[in-house]
């Protein structure tokens, strides 16, 4: 072979390797970081959750009512104690 086309092939092997090696780290991304990111913003999301229920509860007990704003109107909740009636 000559020099040139030892060279063609080496470029050729070298950019086959780059694509492998492109699509092992796109398949790497798909199938473990993105999940794993996922499942962090999920238990993040799940822990303001609680803490705003939480929070809300807390200003009921305390208050009696909560204030909650939703865009420009504001709704007051308040605890629901519904009158028992003896039916006999």
């Amino acid at each position: 072979m000559r020099d040139g086309e030892r060279s063609k092939q080496g470029l050729i092997i070298k950019i086959l390797i780059a694509i492998i090696v492109l699509l092992a780290l796109v398949l790497l991304y798909f199938f473990v970081v993105k999940p794993s990111v996922d499942s962090y913003v999920l238990n993040k999301q799940i822990e303001a959750q609680q803490l705003v229920f939480a929070n809300m509860i807390a200003q009921l007990q305390s208050t009696g009512a909560y204030q909650l704003a939703i865009g420009n109107q504001t709704l007051v909740l308040i605890p629901y104690n519904p009158q028992t009636t003896a039916t006999e």
